[in-house]
């Protein structure tokens, strides 16, 4: 057994987290996989790990994925071995079957994805939450991808799969999504090779609705609630317009009626507020913006009562300029339809990780 250096987590916002999924990537010419690389507590006790090729780095690395509970502002010591003997054996580790479409599963919680690298399935405690496949529209088209590869047979932590093709008009896209051993969460990125402005790409997700008055809040303005209901509030919808001094202006209207306003000071402090729930009395959802890029001028977040969510982007002055978006779904049951249940904030603001080798 070596001992190849320290990995450092540390919790700066003041949130306890349990079990929270954090990923690390290191050269590959440090560790052999096959050798069975060990990550260690403090104490001594083996902490599960899962060693994969990076996909976000052109040189050889390996992504490390672990997890680790944390309470608020705690910083944690981790050991890092080339190799370590004994078990590292998970509670509920993922399943992966790779037929027609990738599923991973788990006892409660399952995401099922096609070739094209679309969220076609997600199902908690054997309750279906889409009722329709999640899509990614620009420009009112649907990208063509295919040639979609995983990181996922395997590897109990964490399922990746990546889908690359391109739009009608030649624009290249790439969609990654990933699920994690820990959370109900659905991790989705989706990639332009270029945009141009007025430029719209919009994340559409059909969810299942299971009662009459849907509720959802949003993290603007210090937490913002409202119900949903297919007679008096069809529809409630989030803009937000980034402007160039680097304010956020927000606004969310119920109907044809506007609610709320408000401003943001930096886009930093409104990353903190990029988060909606919507909640059925049975099911809950709660999506963290996790990626917004430089040259998107608005963003449009509509809630409906039958339960369509749609998050629209808009292009601004940019042309020929390469685009990342990214989305967190996390998916719950046994919600009550009076308040938010989970924490987007701690998406949005993860522990930070660092090596000292």
């Amino acid at each position: 057994m070596s001992f190849l250096g320290h990995i450092s987590v540390c919790e700066t916002y003041g949130i306890r987290r349990f079990l929270y999924p954090v990923s690390l990537e290191i050269p590959a010419s440090l560790l052999d996989p096959a050798s069975g690389p060990g990550l260690s507590m403090p104490d001594g006790s083996q902490i599960p790990l899962q060693v994969t090729p990076s996909t976000t780095t052109p040189d050889p690395y390996w992504r490390l994925d672990f997890a680790v509970s944390l309470s608020p502002l705690e910083k944690l010591e981790l050991k890092l071995f080339t190799e370590q003997p004994g078990g590292t054996g998970m509670d509920d580790p993922l399943q992966i079957k790779e037929e027609e479409r990738f599923r991973s599963t788990q006892r409660r919680f399952s995401a099922e994805f096609d070739r094209c690298g679309t969220l076609y399935e997600v199902v908690y405690d054997s309750v279906p939450h889409l009722r329709a496949p999640a899509t990614f529209i620009r420009n009112g088209c649907l990208a063509t991808l295919e040639g979609a590869s995983a990181f996922a047979v395997g590897f109990p932590l964490s399922a990746r799969v990546t889908a690359v093709g391109e739009y009608p008009d030649g624009c290249g896209a790439v969609t990654h999504l990933e699920t994690t051993a820990y959370k109900s969460w659905v991790m989705l990125t989706h990639f332009l090779s270029r945009t141009q402005p007025e430029d719209e790409l919009v994340f559409n997700l059909p969810l299942t609705v299971s009662s009459s008055v849907v509720t959802c809040d949003f993290g603007v303005g210090g937490g913002i609630y409202g119900s949903l209901q297919a007679e008096t509030c069809p529809k409630v919808v989030w803009h937000s317009e980034f402007l160039p001094s680097g304010r956020v202006r927000w606004s969310i209207a119920s109907g044809a009626r506007t609610d709320y306003v408000g401003e943001a000071q930096t886009v930093e402090e409104y990353r903190r507020q990029q988060w909606f729930h919507q909640i059925d009395g049975q099911k809950a959802l709660a999506v963290a913006v996790t990626q917004i890029p430089r040259c998107c001028r608005e963003m449009k977040v509509t809630l409906r009562a039958n339960g369509d969510v749609a998050v629209a982007f808009r292009i601004g002055e940019a042309a020929e300029v390469s685009a990342a978006f990214g989305f967190c779904c996390h998916f719950l049951n046994n919600i009550p339809a009076i308040a938010a249940a989970t924490n987007p904030q701690s998406i949005l603001l993860p522990p930070v990780v660092t090596k000292d080798f």
